[in-house]
């Protein structure tokens, strides 16, 4: 099927808004009866289709429009906004990413969710809801997370790293089988390949996809499916929790936001440890320390934006801490915004979890985030990159820091 314009069928604001339609134009037989299941408010079916039209047409802004919209009407407002979000990015100026802003600027996730992309249904709520964290079922899979109190978490627990060249590398085991895993604050959750399983001799996922997602180092996606298993590192253990689990993972698996969720914790580079304090309990190794400068972040669903500034100007990145490629991962549009120029950068190639990318290494004047001042520090803008920028490990190199998750401060200590 070809690209098709963004004439065929237009769906304004969600909620208390009924669906509104403009003429349709020329369309493939899977596009026009998804835009009819969308338009009969089916969307579940509607969803499951438009992600078979977005695979195959990833280029298509109207079609990944349309996907976002029926995943808002499910309740999938995480999936929605990662998608409007991608509609910007990828396809700016267009109708699609005109009608992206208008829902973007609707939606209000709770602070800190994890729910992007992969975890698309919340469990009830027990009885002592003060004291319980959200727990989720796995997209279609038939088995569900079991709900577990926040109390039943160690108070403090430390986590041991090895720095190597893809970031902060943690011993991990999945139903009983040790893994290597990155400590990354810009992943949402636990992610791992079909490969990676099938290489610890644990039984992969099978059946429809539940989804399709990319990576930050370029714009390809990739198909992922949903389980559940028992997630131990260190002395924190999560029974029965959600794995996002990659078609195949050419990267190293990835241990983000949702395990650690219910923790501060604190990265000192010094002793390769990572110490974790459960929210709520009595003493906290993130709390505020003499000599340590504050810098407040905002989530934007589970990653946390923080304001760099770039050659004086400020501007909103992800802070990442799986991203060891550079002190700053630019997109192509982000040099135009900045007004940076890469004239006489080296080509280099990225990886992730989505593959290879490939951008540009150059080098910017000025760059500040907090007491983190440097210059003339190397950075990468990668070709097909989407989403913000990444603050890489580069570019707080020299300093320990703890992170307040309910404060919403990321504190930094020079070493």
């Amino acid at each position: 099927m070809k690209a098709q314009t963004t004439k065929i069928l237009t769906i304004l604001l969600l909620a208390s808004t009924p669906l509104v339609f403009l003429p349709e134009a020329l369309a493939g037989d899977e596009f026009k009866q998804a835009v009819r299941l969308l338009g009969e408010k089916r969307f579940d079916e509607s969803t499951k289709l438009l992600k078979k039209v977005v695979y195959e047409e990833p280029n298509n802004s109207t079609a990944l429009y349309y996907l976002a919209v029926s995943q808002h009407y499910q309740g999938r407002t995480a999936d929605a906004l990662v998608n409007y979000q991608l509609i910007l990015k990828k396809f700016p100026g267009t109708d699609a990413a005109n009608r992206a802003l208008q829902a973007v600027s609707t939606i209000r996730l709770a602070p800190g969710t994890t729910d992007a992309q992969w975890y698309p249904k919340a469990a009830t709520k027990t009885p002592s809801a003060a004291n319980t964290v959200r727990t989720y079922s796995g997209g279609s899979s038939s088995s569900s997370v079991s709900s577990y109190s926040r109390s039943s978490l160690p108070e403090q627990a430390t986590i041991f790293f090895e720095k190597g060249d893809a970031g902060l590398k943690v011993e991990c085991f999945i139903n009983n089988r040790p893994i290597k895993m990155i400590f990354d604050t810009g992943a949402t959750g636990v992610v791992v390949g079909k490969n990676q399983l099938e290489e610890m001799g644990i039984k992969t996922p099978e059946g429809e996809a539940s989804g399709y997602s990319g990576g930050s180092s370029n714009a390809s996606q990739q198909a992922y499916w949903m389980m559940n298993a028992d997630v131990k590192v260190g002395t924190i253990f999560r029974p029965n929790f959600p794995i996002k689990v990659l078609s195949y993972n050419s990267a190293p698996p990835l241990l983000g936001q949702s395990f650690i969720q219910d923790f501060a914790y604190s990265i000192d580079r010094n002793a390769g440890a990572i110490r974790l304090t459960r929210k709520g309990a009595s003493a906290s190794s993130a709390s505020s320390a003499s000599g340590a400068y504050n810098v407040p972040f905002t989530w934007e669903g589970p990653k946390m934006v923080v304001t760099v500034e770039v050659n004086g100007r400020p501007y909103p990145m992800y802070f990442d801490t799986g991203n060891s490629a550079s002190a700053i991962s630019f997109g192509m549009n982000d040099l135009k915004a900045l007004n940076l120029n890469s004239d006489e950068g080296e080509t280099v190639t990225t990886g992730g979890v989505s593959g290879s990318g490939h951008g540009l290494r150059f080098k910017v004047r000025r760059i500040k985030l907090g007491p983190i001042e440097k210059f003339d520090i190397p950075v990468v803008a990668n070709y097909t990159a989407i989403g913000r920028p990444l603050v890489g490990q580069e570019l707080y190199e020299g300093f320990e820091y703890s992170v307040d998750n309910d404060a919403k401060l990321i504190r930094f200590i020079r070493r």
